[in-house]
């Protein structure tokens, strides 16, 4: 049941939740000011819970979670040439998408550290 919970953790779209409120702030007219605080907690969380997933199951589920939210974002968030310039709105979800799984694993890494330090005590 853990490793149910931790995988469906791992599948949150996040990258898709990050520029759908940072579009809509956008077009509300309004700052964005949860964004980065939001994007750090979860880079934070998802990357303690998921220290003991083995990394090719890591890898497979941050590569699903990437298509998840490719796939809401098309559906959910226009493209709109102005906001999402030079690219796009789909390599600006990969973008984020990368920077989230990138900083995932150093919090994994640092956490198996920490937990080898321990051990060796």
């Amino acid at each position: 049941m853990k490793r149910f919970i931790q995988s469906m953790l791992s599948l949150f779209p996040f990258p898709f939740l990050f520029h759908f409120y940072e579009y809509n702030s956008h077009l509300s007219n309004q700052e964005a000011s949860f964004l980065f605080p939001l994007f750090l907690f979860f880079i934070i969380g998802i990357g303690i819970v998921s220290r003991n997933e083995h990394l090719p199951l890591f890898i497979v589920l941050n590569f699903l979670m990437t298509a998840l939210s490719l796939m809401l974002g098309h559906f959910f968030i226009d493209d709109d040439g102005s906001w999402f310039k030079p690219f796009g709105r789909d390599v600006a979800i990969i973008f984020v998408s990368f920077f989230y799984v990138l900083g995932q694993l150093i919090i994994r890494g640092i956490r198996k550290g920490i937990m080898r330090h321990r051990v060796k005590d």
